[in-house]
């Protein structure tokens, strides 16, 4: 038999919010602001933590934020800066 308690059904309201923290990421992510390592770091502390509190329903949502928002690949990478070769050079 399971022990765990079934999963939480999340409300249409709650998605739409845990996906605007995802894209944000996600965004943040791709200009290299944040790590998607540490992200899946983070959601994994935060679904233990909850888990040993007896929070079923936030462990829930940090581990579906975990799921969706740690999947950052390289090739979405944004630079913000030019490379150093491309800086333009002093004529002086």
């Amino acid at each position: 038999m399971n022990d765990e308690p079934p999963m939480p059904i999340f409300t249409g309201a709650e998605l739409a919010l845990a996906d605007t923290v995802i894209l944000l990421m996600k965004v943040m992510s791709m200009h290299g602001i944040i790590d998607s390592a540490a992200i899946l770091t983070v959601f994994d502390d935060l679904e233990q933590r909850y888990r040993q509190q007896n929070l079923p329903g936030a462990a829930a949502m940090a581990d579906y934020l975990r799921q969706h928002a740690g999947s950052a690949d390289r090739e979405t990478l944004v630079r913000t800066r030019p490379a150093l070769q491309e800086l333009p050079r002093d004529p002086a």
